[in-house]
């Protein structure tokens, strides 16, 4: 059949009565003229379907349709029945021809569903419609293919509705607040909202067709099987938590309720991270408030003790001394197993009088005297003490840092802090290992400083400690710095040495941060607050140097209530050759001030006082009637009368007790030696 002889006809005939003649007119038995069986049997085919049938055929590939195909296209173009589908269609042929081509090339058949074609009806303005397309090869009589036959469905409604129904679905999912998602019986997702993008970050091809297990927090993946498997079971789930993993590396918690039904499961989640950072942002709260009445309380139990204790230990230390210096007069047979006694008498009460200050420490009570220091000097001068303390078996690494800032700290207390530290090192590594001491200027930032407690941003000063020893395991680490917590066996420590460190870096303004891991040793990060100015012209690090024990003869007023601790005192500075006033109260000192013949020298007077006046009040009446004399505080505790913040008073000395006989020697000469007399204030 030509492409001329077909227009004819269906120009005279109409399109399909063209086709219904030509066929009709011929007999069963023979061919339509210049058609061959193939078409012949294909058209017959054609015009009996009610299904939209169009078919291609011959080289030009001239279209042919039935009836049922008229109101899809072929009442709207006419002109394409019978005649080449490139002059009929020009504007699909771009996409038909492959598809075309294909079929009779390869003689394979080919399904296209929900083809897009731009199609210009007549009469109309182009628009986009939709087909499901089935292709297949129509063969001749000697096996070559001839055309392709076309069951065509439109399916442009549908897909319209099916574009519009996702269209509303996703604005509703745009102004739910909380992400939805709907998966089936293992977890795979299948719908997801757009608000899981919002909040992940994780695009929805990301996000389809997988479980959310690559995401999911490691320590939450158990439970989350658990819940599915009770979903899959048909029993919904309220209020499981779990935590998903951004893309940009951080995870969300959310909140779910998902509910099975048929074969899916829907789910609804809320973002509740804010709400759990809040939540842990109160429980750290209410944790260091819990710590900080914690500390108040031990300071208040500490501090009600240590005074009174103190006293005690000064009659026990300082009498123990005087034993010890009379010893020398026992006959050579006594001696050794007198002076053992007195010696072990004297460790437990040096131990005692430790175990009060370290908890004085813990609790940051204890009187702080800070200098002006130059943190590579403190260390290196300590370098002496550590190879001492530690033995042999320790390797000791001092790292100074360049241009290393300056601090203000109590020195001594500060030593103190490091050799304990060096000494829990040194137990941690039985059989020998490595301490390295590293000091190095450092910067704390807003973010890390608001996840600490008391903790502000700026400049700081860091000494690392760290060690190759056993280490600690997470539960260990989360006790460490606690009172008479430890892992050493009866006898061999009071659990106080970390502690008290804590307590004296917090104390002086400081951070201190733990860190270590079972078998592979502890590090213990100290962060002491910048100080911004010059150091003093005498300033000598650590390096200091213990005094002879000498006297005198000037006149000291001694004020203490307790009589032994008094007469201990008394004794001592008189052995000295001091010329000694004892007076028991503040209006006995006052009294005994204006009663001497000769100015006194120096006030020795105890803090805590009975009858309403404290040592401070006496020694700002005494430099009142006697301007220039010179005023040495004792106390086993004094909170608030000579110590503010944590600190002396400025122009206050101090004696802490128990004091030693060299120690009140070397006190009270070194202030008598002074041109000037600080005025207590």
């Amino acid at each position: 059949m030509s492409s001329a002889g077909t227009a004819a006809m269906i120009a005279a005939q109409g399109p399909i009565g063209a086709l219904t003649a030509q066929i009709d007119a011929n007999s069963p038995l023979g061919p339509v003229e210049g058609w061959s069986p193939a078409l012949i049997s294909t058209v017959r085919l054609m015009l009996s379907s009610t299904a939209e049938i169009v078919l291609f055929w011959g080289p030009d590939l001239c279209a042919l349709y039935n009836e049922a195909y008229m109101p899809t296209i072929g009442d709207k173009h006419p002109r394409v029945l019978g005649r080449p589908a490139r002059e009929g269609w020009a504007e699909l042929w771009d996409d038909l021809e492959p598809l075309l081509r294909s079929v009779i090339q390869d003689g394979q058949s080919v399904h296209a569903k929900d083809r897009p074609f731009y199609i210009e009806r007549d009469g109309d303005q182009g628009e986009e419609v939709f087909f499901d397309i089935s292709y297949s090869p129509v063969f001749e009589a000697d096996g070559s293919i001839g055309g392709a036959l076309c069951i065509v469905s439109e399916t442009t409604r549908r897909v319209r509705a099916e574009q519009e129904m996702r269209a509303d679905r996703a604005r509703l999912w745009a102004l739910a607040r909380d992400p939805f998602l709907v998966a089936d019986r293992n977890g795979v997702w299948i719908a997801a909202s757009p608000a899981w993008t919002d909040i992940l970050g994780w695009s929805e091809q990301e996000l389809i067709g997988r479980t959310s297990e690559w995401m999911e927090h490691p320590d939450d993946l158990e439970r989350t099987r658990g819940e599915l498997a009770g979903l899959a079971s048909g029993r919904p789930t309220v209020r499981f938590e779990n935590r998903f993993r951004a893309k940009d590396g951080g995870y969300r918690n959310f909140s779910w309720t998902a509910v099975p039904e048929n074969d899916l499961i829907y789910c609804v989640a809320r973002d509740v991270t804010e709400q759990r950072a809040h939540a842990r942002a109160l429980a750290d709260a209410e944790e260091a408030l819990r710590q900080a009445q914690k500390m108040e309380t031990l300071g208040q139990l500490t501090g009600g003790v240590a005074h009174d204790f103190n006293n005690l230990l000064q009659i026990v230390t300082g009498n123990l001394e005087l034993l010890q210096r009379g010893l020398e007069k026992i006959s050579d047979d006594d001696q050794p197993r007198l002076r053992r006694a007195a010696d072990n008498a004297m460790a437990g009460a040096e131990r005692a009088a430790l175990l009060t200050q370290r908890l004085l420490a813990f609790s940051r009570r204890q009187p702080l005297a800070p200098e002006r220091i130059d943190p590579n000097r403190l260390v290196s001068g300590m370098s002496d003490m550590l190879i001492r303390s530690l033995g042999e078996t320790i390797e000791i690494e001092l790292i100074q840092g360049a241009r290393v800032w300056a601090v203000e700290i109590d020195i001594n207390q500060m030593e103190n802090a490091l050799l304990n530290l060096a000494v829990n090192a040194r137990d941690a590594m039985p059989l020998g290992g490595k301490l390295t001491i590293e000091v190095a200027n450092t910067h704390i930032d807003a973010v890390y400083a608001a996840q600490e407690a008391e903790v502000l941003p700026g400049q700081y000063v860091l000494i690392s400690v760290s060690d190759t020893g056993e280490g600690m395991d997470e539960e260990v680490l989360s006790h460490a710095i606690e009172p008479f917590f430890t892992t050493k066996e009866v006898g061999r420590g009071t659990g106080l040495g970390l502690s008290m460190v804590y307590g004296f870096i917090k104390q002086s303004g400081g951070h201190i941060r733990v860190y270590s891991e079972a078998g592979h040793g502890t590090t213990v990060k100290i962060y002491l607050p910048r100080f911004y100015g010059p150091l003093p012209d005498n300033d000598t690090g650590a390096e200091h140097r213990t005094p002879p024990i000498c006297g005198g003869d000037e006149t000291v007023l001694v004020c203490e209530d307790d009589e032994k601790v008094r007469a201990y005192t008394v004794d001592v500075l008189r052995e000295l050759g001091y010329q000694v006033i004892e007076a028991g109260n503040g209006a006995a000192a006052l009294q005994a001030l204006e009663e001497a013949p000769e100015p006194i020298h120096l006030l020795f007077t105890d803090v805590i006082l009975p009858g309403g006046m404290t040592g401070a009040d006496i020694a700002q009446e005494a430099q009142v009637r006697q301007p220039g004399l010179k005023v040495l505080f004792a106390t086993g505790y004094a909170r608030n009368a000579i110590i503010h913040h944590g600190r002396l008073d400025p122009g206050v000395e101090l004696l802490t007790k128990p004091f030693t006989y060299a120690e009140l020697a070397a006190k009270v000469r070194d202030m008598l030696d002074r041109t000037e007399a600080r005025q207590v204030v």
